[in-house]
């Protein structure tokens, strides 16, 4: 058997989710070398993402507040005719600048790894819960299970994060949106696959379990915000 973090399991983990991840639980990983080599990979990968991140931000912010680039050139001809484009001009103009690049990215190197950490426990939570409700949660030490199948899922995940990169080349990467995103979809449902693989449940309820993660998920959200609106509403009533 190869090692769990060789790149081909990996490989056989995305294409063949089923079966890999049967034959990686029946290994009986431990939670604290899968968590970490998730983490290691994840939080690499985050880090430079949100670098390139920014640094998209620090080169789109100056020409957005001057109204030039791409983004204006497809605008303003869309305005219409009497409105005061020097108005908005001034006003853009007046947004506060950017703080310094040194001052922003070492923070990245922080946040990248407890971002990573942050939705490795988000996901366990909701993910667990969600295939509870759908009877697939039935083996003791389940929370434990939980926890290495999320680590598992998301270290194959790591060939998500590499293709999401692509999203950063210029010109191609607006074009290639459409299929990233259906990758995404893709290993966001391969997680539930390894839920239910790690649980003994079937492969249907772990991928069920993460659509339903996706609607309570919104819903609470949606909640949450028209209570937050309620809430402003009354004290502007009062």
């Amino acid at each position: 058997m190869e090692p769990l973090s060789h790149p081909g399991r990996f490989v056989a983990c995305a294409l063949h989710p089923v079966r890999g991840f049967r034959a990686w639980a029946a290994e009986a990983p431990d939670l604290a070398p899968t968590f970490g080599r998730m983490l290691m990979l994840r939080g690499g990968l985050a880090c430079l993402s949100s670098l390139l991140l920014l640094h998209s931000l620090y080169r789109g912010y100056p020409l957005f507040k001057s109204m030039q680039g791409p983004l204006w050139h497809e605008i303003l001809p869309q305005l219409p005719p009497d409105l005061d484009i020097a108005a908005i001009r001034a006003s853009l103009a007046e947004l506060p600048d950017l703080p310094p690049w040194s001052r922003l990215w070492p923070w990245v190197l922080l946040f990248g790894p407890l971002g990573i950490a942050s939705a490795w426990l988000h996901n366990a939570v909701w993910d667990h819960g969600c295939l509870w409700l759908l009877g697939g949660v039935k083996r003791t030490g389940s929370w434990r299970i939980t926890f290495v199948a999320e680590a598992a899922a998301m270290e194959v995940g790591t060939l998500d994060a590499l293709l999401a990169l692509l999203g950063f080349i210029p010109v191609a990467g607006p074009l290639l949106a459409p299929v990233l995103a259906a990758v995404g979809v893709y290993f966001w449902v391969l997680r539930g696959l390894a839920l239910a693989a790690f649980h003994g449940a079937p492969p249907w309820k772990g991928a069920l379990a993460t659509l339903l993660h996706v609607l309570l998920a919104g819903l609470f959200l949606c909640g949450l915000l028209g209570l937050s609106w309620l809430i402003v509403m009354q004290s502007v009533v009062m």
